[in-house]
């Protein structure tokens, strides 16, 4: 894993496993409505403990540091996965290059994740959220947080009375 940049204006985590998918995420319940599945609240647990072990100053300093009353923020996700390539696609017995699976039904459970260990955070102050697809040996997704300014959002500077 790279060496991570520690910096209060931007929070950068790294987290070496990923969510399951949009299809595994919630159950529907039979007198309605629907809760997080089994393997949700597993990663949730999942990820809470690792950030909070280590990352805990990290996430302290950049709430601290950049989290107001008028602040939005930037959420970039990069998801890595060991491989894209359809196994038959040499052979021509694969229809497409790559495997069919977005990170896009992943990205919801990853925000009601992080929301959680920030704390004072909530996902309607992302603004922007940038969703990226990576092959690679290390499979994880990175998390990167940055406070962005709500002029550039169409954001006007209301103060309050």
């Amino acid at each position: 894993m790279e060496a991570e940049t520690r910096s209060s204006r931007r929070l950068s985590l790294w987290i070496p496993f990923l969510p399951p998918s949009e299809n595994h995420i919630r159950v529907h319940r039979r007198q309605g409505g629907s809760t997080y599945s089994t393997p949700a609240k597993d990663f949730k647990k999942r990820f809470s403990d690792h950030v909070r072990r280590q990352y805990l100053a990290e996430v302290s300093n950049f709430v601290r540091s950049c989290h107001n009353e008028r602040a939005i923020y930037r959420l970039d996700m990069t998801f890595t996965f060991e491989t894209v390539i359809n196994k038959g696609w040499a052979k021509k017995q694969a229809k497409t290059q790559y495997k069919k699976f977005d990170v896009g039904n992943r990205r919801k459970l990853l925000e009601d994740c992080l929301v959680e260990v920030l704390g004072e955070i909530d996902d309607s102050l992302f603004f922007e959220v940038n969703l990226t697809k990576s092959m690679g040996p290390d499979v994880g997704v990175r998390l990167y947080l940055h406070p962005v300014t709500p002029a550039d959002y169409g954001v006007p500077d209301v103060r309050r009375a």
